[in-house]
């Protein structure tokens, strides 16, 4: 066995685990060395709920994942626009989908992220901890509705362009319905920020992981995609239009407009270019695409 494929077995055995428990960090152990490694890794996880406490940058850039509904199959540019068009049946959608189990769970269980997840865990336990914890947990409710609202509004028309496809290839609209929804869950954690266990990285859930990868996860899902495309593209798997088109939407587009807006510099540019300030947030922008 090669050291890249011990290097898989133990990821998948890791992937494995975490699916079977319903939990992303590693039970902890009777020693005191993880008893303190734990406590450390609460303390980590409600530092970064301060951070995130009614952070409104955050929750803004929630909304340029609307896009990543968009395709080359039943939910492209054009049917999307018309689905969009139908203002009735787009808000019913959009409706259904923003009170659907899967996004009241994502809301109420906060599972939008690997830490995020954890923090709701930590609000479930008694004392002051508990108290804290969901004091924090309460400072991700703008996040939390922006995602959800993101998702909802990409997903509208992306759900009713495959139902409708669906049910023109003589399915019936009840099994057309499960499966659309199967499906929308399926497109909207693969491209947005996700704690499910089959969806992160083994760095992710590791505990060096969550200290140097606390607020890239969503880097990671993009590259993670990229990944994935380049390797059908270059197997001769799937649709190539649709692997290159991945690869230049995530790898350019949305990777542009999430580092922009990340590094407030759309707002910085109505100021004076010549500032060092302006200037070092395009060098920021630069190296963090």
């Amino acid at each position: 066995e090669s050291l890249g494929e011990r290097a898989y077995t133990l990821a998948m055995k890791n992937m494995l685990e975490r699916m079977k428990t319903g939990r992303n960090r590693p039970g902890v152990r009777s020693s005191t060395e993880d008893k303190t490694g734990k406590q450390f890794e609460d303390w980590l996880t409600g530092s970064i709920g301060v951070t995130m406490f009614l952070n409104t940058r955050s929750a803004a850039l929630q909304m340029i994942s609307t896009f990543n509904f968009i395709d080359f199959k039943d939910n492209n540019i054009l049917a999307a626009g018309k689905a969009f068009a139908n203002q009735k049946q787009f808000w019913a959608d959009w409706k259904m989908l923003y009170n659907s189990d899967f996004l009241v769970d994502r809301r109420d269980g906060l599972r939008l992220d690997v830490n995020e997840a954890d923090l709701s865990d930590l609000a479930r336990d008694g004392g002051y901890k508990g108290v804290i914890a969901s004091l924090l947990k309460f400072g991700f409710t703008p996040t939390q509705v922006a995602d959800s609202f993101a998702i909802s509004l990409g997903g509208a028309t992306w759900y009713r362009n495959r139902f409708n496809a669906l049910v023109k290839d003589d399915m019936h609209p009840v099994a057309a319905h499960k499966l659309a929804m199967r499906e929308f869950r399926e497109v909207a954690e693969t491209s947005q920020q996700s704690s499910r266990a089959d969806k992160i990285s083994s760095e992710q859930a590791g505990s060096a992981g969550r200290m140097i990868m606390a607020f890239a996860n969503t880097p990671s899902q993009y590259t993670r995609i990229i990944k994935k495309a380049a390797l059908d593209l270059k197997n001769g798997r799937g649709d190539a239009k649709t692997h290159i088109s991945k690869i230049l939407y995530y790898g350019f587009m949305q990777n542009a407009i999430f580092t922009v807006l990340q590094n407030a510099l759309a707002f910085s540019l109505f100021e004076d270019e010549e500032d060092p300030l302006i200037q070092d947030k395009f060098l920021d922008t630069a190296n963090s695409m």
